[in-house]
């Protein structure tokens, strides 16, 4: 699957989304069309990938108020998790970045998707006990979406070996102080 997604990446920032058919794409990937069928529904899901899902065990912890009962620090911690495991890599950040930059097309698509996963992040956390708040469910993933895109960003960006996952506790840090800060009152 990997070799496919890369070389319909490529072809896609070469060529465009719409400037390849599948055979195309069976030829650059090595593999027949009926492999390239075997792993992908269609060219949308070979180019843009499939969402990876969150640890059914851990959603259950998370749901279950856990792993330390409160709410930011069990969402983060199943996002650090979903990172680790899909373990991304500069390259292929930087060349899905490239990808929506010249198929902005596929940028609707991609944030549907995340729509769907922070609208499932917000519904786990209404499972939880003593969380009755959908306004602070929301809250919370969109303050951890947004440390997320950071820390993607800098992932691409930087010429080091920090992980995403590193960039990410980085930018929590960073927010966490930024948060605790006191400022004086004006008038």
């Amino acid at each position: 699957m990997r070799r496919i997604n890369i070389a319909a990446q490529e072809l896609a920032i070469e060529r465009g989304y719409d400037g390849f058919t599948l055979d195309d794409l069976a030829s650059a990937a090595g593999v027949s069309r009926r492999t390239l069928f075997n792993h992908v529904s269609g060219k949308e899901q070979a180019v843009v990938g499939v969402t990876p899902d969150f640890d059914p065990a851990l959603v259950a912890q998370f749901q279950a108020g856990g792993p330390s009962g409160n709410l930011f620090d069990d969402l983060l911690a199943l996002i650090v998790e979903l990172l680790d495991r899909e373990n991304a890599n500069r390259e292929d950040a930087g060349r899905f970045q490239r990808l929506l930059e010249t198929n902005p097309n596929l940028s609707h698509r991609v944030h549907g998707e995340l729509e769907r996963v922070c609208g499932d992040a917000v519904a786990m956390a209404g499972h939880r006990p003593g969380e009755n708040d959908p306004v602070r469910a929301r809250v919370v993933v969109v303050v951890l979406g947004a440390l997320v895109a950071h820390a993607m960003n800098e992932f691409v960006r930087a010429d080091d070996d920090t992980s995403l996952v590193d960039h990410l506790r980085l930018a929590e840090v960073t927010a966490r102080g930024l948060l605790a800060e006191r400022h004086p009152q004006t008038t």
